[in-house]
């Protein structure tokens, strides 16, 4: 399940969406991986991560996710996001 009609947690949100693109290295468009993202967002909760990444595909701040967001990568408004 993706979160869509779940409460997301937004800081925790924020959260995993700067760790991703701190992987990324600031570049929109490059592949990262769940398993770096959510251990640098300090995450254990899998189905939590799922839920946030289904959120920041819908807001268009991740995209390209392959199935179960184990990989994707961070859009342009995703980075310009995470940089706030």
């Amino acid at each position: 399940m993706d979160g869509e009609g779940k409460e997301v947690p937004r800081e925790t949100a924020r959260r995993v969406l700067q760790a991703a693109a701190v992987e990324a290295h600031g570049g929109a468009g490059v592949h990262v991986s769940h398993a770096r993202v959510m251990e640098r967002a300090d995450m254990v909760d899998w189905e939590g991560f799922k839920a946030i990444a289904g959120y920041l595909e819908r807001r268009g701040w991740i995209a390209d996710a392959a199935a179960d967001y184990d990989v994707f990568t961070v859009t342009k408004s995703g980075v310009d996001e995470a940089m706030k």
